[in-house]
């Protein structure tokens, strides 16, 4: 039976890698068509060709930007960004290199897959020009899947090296951020229609102890993270609660919370040390879920706060437009914000 399923599921694969130029060349169509459409509106600039960007995260030290898209529940693309030329590469599915698993890091993962479903991202600098990216994936499996991503010749590659699943009582990642010593923290938001739904909280991983729950961290459906350069703090966005909290992953009762009055999504550092939110008018609580859909909100707030405080400020309010509905992500480049979003083929940009 073992064999069976095996030579189905290589089949399989062999099947989708035999799609693989007929894809690209409707990827090609498809990327040109939308720079044909991409034409500034509402003070805002556009990169086509990405599709659904949830989340953006710079590459350090690099010219690049990688984006998580979407095409359906259980599929996805990872893409790199070039921020000077703002060519878009697509690294996987598409052109990403032979997988190969790293039993000593991720000797828990049952094997490798070829499609998922993208979502939160978070990278960490293990070398010169070498990094691990991972990757919150959904579909064939829940697990945070794992890629070596280099850069050579001035050019990012991706090689899939590993994944994490999610613990008994998880159903579902949102989002994940690096810390010291090749561990990982990821938030829990349970879905829509889960009776869980109003509530979660933050996993922490390692190769050697397994996943564990960071104490303090229950909130009503936690969505961003981010993690200070030490590891040793964390930055949590409540979806559902509409808080930003602060939390020390060594003692609990180190912690600062404030309301934001919206629903904060993914968060980022940017390069003044600032935190950077995007939030939406959803009117959600914990008890009831949200009154509106994602994509039916009617702004993006675009957001700063302090890292000591968590005073927040506002940068931009963005409206929902037909090209890009709503923004799940900002992050800033140079001298300019990127603005990631789902329900459009694109990532918006401001000065």
């Amino acid at each position: 039976m073992k064999a069976i399923c095996s030579y189905a599921k290589n089949s399989y694969i062999g099947i989708l890698r035999g799609l693989g130029f007929f894809i690209f060349f409707l990827t090609i169509s498809a990327t040109n068509n939308a720079q044909e459409n991409c034409a500034p509106t509402d003070g805002l600039e556009f990169i086509c060709g990405v599709n659904q960007a949830e989340d953006l995260i710079r590459i350090p030290n690099s010219n690049f930007v990688i984006a998580s898209g979407r095409i359906s529940d259980s599929e996805g693309q990872l893409y790199a960004i070039d921020k000077n030329t703002r060519n878009v590469t697509e690294l996987f599915p598409l052109n990403a290199l032979e997988a190969k698993l790293n039993t000593e890091m991720f000797g828990d993962c049952p094997g490798i897959i070829n499609i998922f479903q993208p979502h939160g991202i978070s990278i960490q600098e293990m070398g010169e020009d070498e990094y691990l990216l991972y990757v919150v994936g959904h579909g064939y499996r829940e697990a945070i899947e794992v890629f070596s991503l280099m850069i050579n010749d001035d050019m990012p590659s991706l090689q899939w090296v590993g994944c994490v699943e999610a613990p008994d009582g998880v159903e579902r990642f949102n989002a994940v951020t690096a810390l010291p010593d090749n561990k990982i923290a990821v938030t829990h938001l349970p879905p829509p229609g889960s009776p869980n739904r109003g509530a979660g909280e933050v996993w922490e991983w390692s190769n050697r102890q397994g996943w564990k729950i960071i104490a303090g961290s229950q909130m009503a459906g936690p969505n961003g993270i981010v993690a200070s350069s030490d590891g040793s703090t964390i930055f949590v966005a409540a979806y559902l609660g509409t808080s930003l909290t602060k939390l020390s992953r060594q003692n609990s009762s180190q912690l600062i919370q404030v309301d934001s009055t919206y629903s904060i999504d993914n968060i980022r550092w940017s390069d003044e040390g600032e935190l950077l939110l995007a939030a939406h008018d959803r009117n959600c609580t914990p008890s009831q879920g949200c009154s509106i859909g994602i994509i039916d909100s009617p702004v993006t707030h675009l957001l700063k706060a302090n890292p000591e405080n968590l005073n927040i400020e506002t940068i931009r309010v963005i409206p929902s437009l037909d090209v890009f509905p709503i923004g799940t992500v900002v992050i800033d480049v140079d001298d300019e914000y990127w603005v990631g979003g789902i329900g459009a083929d694109r990532i918006a940009i401001f000065r």
